[in-house]
């Protein structure tokens, strides 16, 4: 499986974003999902992107098929314990044409956003809030780098990330048992999962061959290594 894009819940999109952006960081296009009750603002890389996600409109996120999704819940995490961040994978090229899903025990979510013929297929996992959304896109299945002329984005930074090579999960302790699903997702992506005493997530750019790091906590539970 091949990491799509990672998503942070956030009340103060505005100045996350602008944090990133000082860091160098080029931004690309938002996005309102009309009928699920979120909006977005994104950035984009060769392989991935990742979304800063926030509630827009509370009567929708809580009702119908998005309240299962649990977003809402996701949005208030410091309140209610669940995760705030989501992945979304895509089938590696080579697999492509093969038959079946990335998550066997997964469920089709049909967002109002999105055509009727297409839906999202979430992993179930609800019996383990505390960690990230995971789901795939089967009808997604491009690298940023690999977008048709009319969807490209912005994939020149000025500070001169390429490729997010490694992801950083550290979720509240104790994280003993998880679910087959994450299981699956530590032993066939770049996703690795760490205990500590909060959530945060730690991206790793170009191998993290300059040896930096940059933390944008409390803003934003978000480290970015390259």
């Amino acid at each position: 499986m091949e990491l799509d894009h990672i998503f942070i819940f956030t009340d103060n999109a505005g100045q996350a974003a602008y944090e990133l952006q000082q860091l160098g960081l080029t931004e690309g296009s938002s996005n309102v999902h009309i009928g699920q009750g979120t909006s977005c603002r994104r950035f984009y890389f060769n392989n991935a992107y990742l979304e800063l996600v926030w509630v827009s409109n509370e009567e929708e996120i809580k009702n119908g098929a998005v309240a299962e999704t649990k977003l809402w819940e996701r949005s208030q995490y410091k309140q209610t314990g669940y995760c705030p961040f989501g992945f979304c994978f895509r089938r590696i090229k080579e697999n492509k044409e093969s038959a079946g899903l990335i998550f066997d025990d997964g469920w089709q979510y049909r967002p109002p956003y999105l055509p009727q013929n297409v839906y999202a297929h979430i992993a179930s996992n609800k019996e383990f809030p505390a960690e990230p959304m995971l789901f795939e896109m089967p009808f997604f299945g491009l690298t940023p780098k690999d977008y048709s002329e009319e969807k490209k984005q912005p994939l020149h930074h000025t500070i001169g990330f390429q490729q997010i090579t490694k992801v950083s999960v550290t979720l509240p302790a104790p994280v003993e048992k998880l679910s087959p699903s994450l299981q699956q997702v530590i032993r066939h992506s770049i996703i690795q999962v760490v205990p500590g005493n909060t959530f945060s997530i730690k991206v790793e750019f170009n191998e993290g061959s300059a040896g930096k790091l940059q933390d944008f906590m409390p803003l934003l539970p978000l480290t970015i290594r390259w």
